[in-house]
């Protein structure tokens, strides 16, 4: 009686456990880690809604969004699988695969996903600061962007638009949010923020005091417009911040996502699919989502597509 006991728990365990694996509980799941950017810019919050849609929409795949120093050190960190997926600015990352400055050797093991959403750069001051125009920024300390940042790398693409260098500011590296912070404090004059706009950390300087955006030379940028062809001109349209009641001429860059090209087709593939069929997300988290759209996907795509990518776009017919 009680071997049969025994036989009768050992036949209901191996049913439970075998309806568990073809429900998926035991499923293996893969699990990748996507680099995005600082807590208080753009690619953080949309990269966390990517990593959202993922987890809940692609089966046995579980994506995890880091805060990361951004653009130049997601790409650094892709070259050394460090990680899977990551966020970067189009011209930043079209300089890591080919090797060009700041990247000491050539990024070749990245693919292309897809264009996001322009990051714009905003070059904060304060409003009684003095400070109209690029040229004033001379001999000023001025907040370039993180260390190995893509804001970084783009401010000193457009200081040298106007013939200058970090020799001719002091420039202080760090983040979004320790820039606005040291605007406040007034140990700095200027915070280059190089994001999707409004941007939080640009949101919170003008909540904390009255500042003013220091735009670029429209005639100056277009001198150099074939040099960087990853850079628009942009506007910041009046009112979008506080005290801000002037259109600000400026630049900008499209943010890609960005993948080691080793993750499979069909993982990348499904990836692809989730995330243009629930772009809603993406517009609910961030003003900046409603400008991901299919249409947009390969617009200033810098580097090559990874071939599940590539095949999502050409069942959706976009070339």
């Amino acid at each position: 009686m009680k071997s049969k006991k025994i036989e009768f728990v050992i036949l209901f365990v191996a049913f439970i456990f075998a309806l568990s694996c073809s429900n998926g509980v035991f499923a293996q799941v893969e699990r990748f880690s996507l680099a995005t950017g600082g807590t208080s810019g753009t690619y953080y919050p949309i990269g966390g809604a990517i990593a959202d849609i993922v987890s809940k929409f692609v089966p046995g795949v579980e994506l995890t969004a880091e805060s990361t120093g951004a653009s130049v050190a997601n790409l650094k960190m892709a070259r050394q699988g460090e990680v899977d997926f990551l966020m970067g600015a189009a011209n930043t990352t079209f300089a890591a695969f080919s090797g060009e400055d700041p990247f000491d050797e050539e990024v070749k093991n990245i693919r292309g996903i897809t264009a996001l959403y322009p990051e714009t750069f905003q070059f904060i001051v304060r409003e009684d600061s003095g400070i109209k125009g690029f040229n004033d920024l001379k001999g000023k300390k001025v907040v370039v962007g993180a260390p190995g940042s893509g804001t970084e790398r783009t401010t000193g693409l457009l200081l040298g638009m106007y013939g200058m260098t970090y020799d001719d500011i002091v420039p202080e590296f760090l983040s979004f949010a320790e820039g606005v912070e040291a605007l406040k404090d007034r140990t700095v004059d200027c915070a280059v923020v190089g994001a999707g706009v409004p941007t939080a950390a640009v949101i919170d300087a003008a909540a904390s005091m009255d500042i003013a955006l220091v735009p670029i030379d429209n005639d100056v940028f277009e001198q150099h417009a074939k040099e960087h062809p990853y850079l628009a001109a942009n506007v910041i349209p009046a009112g979008l911040y506080s005290g801000v009641d002037e259109d600000i001429y400026t630049v900008a860059s499209p943010a890609l996502l960005s993948v080691r090209e080793d993750i499979s087709e069909e993982v990348v593939y499904n990836i692809v699919k989730a995330i243009f069929e629930h772009t809603d997300v993406l517009a609910e988290t961030h003003a900046q989502g409603k400008n991901i759209k299919l249409e947009n996907a390969l617009k200033g795509m810098s580097i090559p597509l990874h071939p599940g990518a590539e095949k999502y776009y050409k069942e959706m017919g976009i070339e």
